[in-house]
Parts: C-alpha cells; structure tokens; sequence
C-alpha cells in the first residue's frame, strides 16, 4: 500500500513539475536540470520518509519518472 501512495505522489511530483517548465518556456536548458534535480530529490525524500529504503526509493522513483515521461511524450505525441 505504501508503494502505491507513494507512486501517487510521485506522480502529481512529476505533473508539477511539467507544469513548471511548461509555465517557464523561456529557462535555459541548464535551469530546467537543476529543477529536475530539485524535484527528483523532493519525489526520493517522501519515498524514503514514507518508510522505504533508500535501494526501494530510488526504484521506485526512477519507475514513476521514467514511466510518467514516457507517457507524457506519448501523449503529446498523439495530440
């Protein structure tokens, strides 16, 4: 149940922050990857306070990212 609540988390963590980088169009290249950092720091800390493992919170957080994207692209793709 954790992982789930957690990967719901996560979830809304990643639409922030395309939301973010949608609303600020105009960053440089090197803005946008320390924003990524930022938020794929944030999304690993609420993993780990949650109750996970550091080893469990970096899965699962680099299968929400990787999975959220990918949809994302998909998405915009189809549209």
């Amino acid at each position: 149940m954790r992982v789930y609540v957690i990967g719901l988390i996560q979830v809304l963590i990643w639409s922030t922050f395309s939301l973010v980088t949608w609303l600020s169009g105009s960053d440089s290249l090197l803005a946008r990857g320390v924003l990524l950092i930022i938020f794929c720091y944030i999304a690993f800390v609420i993993a780990t306070k949650i109750g996970l493992t550091r080893k469990g919170s970096l899965l699962i957080t680099a299968i929400s990212f990787f999975c959220f994207f990918s949809f994302e692209k998909v998405f915009w793709f189809l549209t």
